[in-house]
């Protein structure tokens, strides 16, 4: 991975990103990360709102919240947020309203997890059948209940916009319901919703024009795709190069670029292990560079994945492989990353990439147990 340590190149990083899109104060966003911080009914509370919120105050120019359920048929994780009711408006509302405050943007990640949905009493997916790693029979849908995924995105996507979020994220990525459809692996379907690469899409593509219809045009809509499945049998860089391209030119402002699912190969892992400053950083980085070199003029591309130093960054920045950059399990060790990068600490991130973070869930929120030394609770703004 080529490194850049020019200082004027690097502190591009930290100007204003101004453009028609959605102008940022920086290029650093705080990816969406699980914090198992939630009540059993899928409500918010101080401590998960609050693990989100210092991002914000820690430098990120853009928040995505972790990742909210459309539907209780469609929650994937114990002490996940949902956004299936109205009840969730006044929590979009406090987290917009701290997130503006520090001078960074709310985005709202929505999600269905089909076959994944291990906290659902019933499971849906494409065809049926089970899920790798589960041994928990699906139920096939229907085209009726594949227009109910759409309604629910939707209502899902008004809620966040009147919560004050400037945006949201569709989670088509990591093995949920929109990746399995475009699986071939997983989509056994012989009707318009299967077979072919367009037919796989369609489920996605659906997705995105019943949100933008919902929401309009002004309201920003970004997009979250697996660039690979990541297992034989499952669709390539290929198939996910040309659905990113295909999603942006139908209207998606933002395409953020991850990989693989929950059953991939370890290398493909949307969190992968071992990830160190220099040569192993950004390895999906050549992804976004496939996609941002083809992309519509009028989107931008976040990468996400393995993204711990400056002078990476600076060099996918000045080599035009992405816009933005997104970073999740930094955080998690250091909220306030960007900032102490800002200040000319250019220390890599102290994250090891040990993923012993997605462990600490029964604490009761998703924490570092190596680099954290405070653990007093909710982080307050005011």
């Amino acid at each position: 991975m080529k490194e850049i340590n020019d200082r004027e190149k690097i502190v591009k990083l930290f100007m204003p990103f101004e453009n028609e899109v959605f102008p940022l104060r920086n290029r650093f966003v705080r990816a969406a990360t699980w914090l198992g911080a939630c009540s059993g009914e899928g409500r918010a509370t101080p401590l998960s709102l609050s693990r989100q919120i210092e991002a914000a105050a820690g430098g990120a120019a853009a928040v995505i919240t972790e990742s909210a359920y459309v539907s209780p048929e469609g929650r994937a994780l114990r002490r996940q947020w949902g956004l299936d009711s109205d009840d969730a408006i006044p929590e979009v509302r406090r987290l917009s309203d701290a997130v503006h405050a520090v001078g960074s943007k709310l985005i709202v990640q929505l999600c269905h997890a089909g076959a994944a949905a291990s906290y659902a009493a019933s499971a849906y997916s494409p065809s049926g059948g089970t899920y790798p790693g589960y041994d928990k029979d699906t139920i096939a849908m229907t085209r009726e209940d594949m227009s109910k995924v759409c309604r629910d995105f939707a209502a899902a996507a008004e809620r966040a916009r009147a919560g004050g979020a400037d945006g949201v994220e569709i989670h088509a990525a990591h093995g949920y319901l929109l990746t399995q459809f475009m699986s071939p692996l997983l989509n056994k379907r012989n009707d318009e919703y299967g077979g072919s690469f367009e037919n796989r899409l369609r489920a996605a593509r659906e997705v995105y024009d019943a949100v933008r219809q919902a929401v309009g045009d002004s309201f920003s809509i970004w997009l979250k795709l697996s660039m690979t499945e990541g297992v034989p049998g499952g669709y390539g860089p290929d198939e996910g190069i040309d659905a990113a391209l295909n999603l942006l030119s139908c209207g998606v402002n933002v395409l953020e670029v991850s990989s693989g699912t929950g059953y991939s190969a370890p290398r493909h892992a949307p969190s992968v292990v071992g990830v160190s400053a220099g040569d192993s950083e950004a390895p999906f980085a050549g992804y976004a560079a496939a996609v941002k070199s083809k992309a519509p003029k009028n989107s931008l591309v976040l990468l996400t994945g393995g993204l711990r130093s400056l002078p990476v960054l600076a060099a996918l920045l000045e080599e035009g492989t992405a816009d933005l950059f997104g970073i999740s399990r930094p955080f998690i060790a250091e909220p306030d990353l960007i900032n102490r990068w800002a200040e000319d600490d250019a220390r890599p991130s102290a994250c090891i990439s040990c993923n012993a973070c997605l462990r600490t869930a029964g604490g009761g929120v998703i924490d570092c147990p190596i680099m954290r030394e405070r653990q007093e609770g909710e982080w307050d703004p005011l």
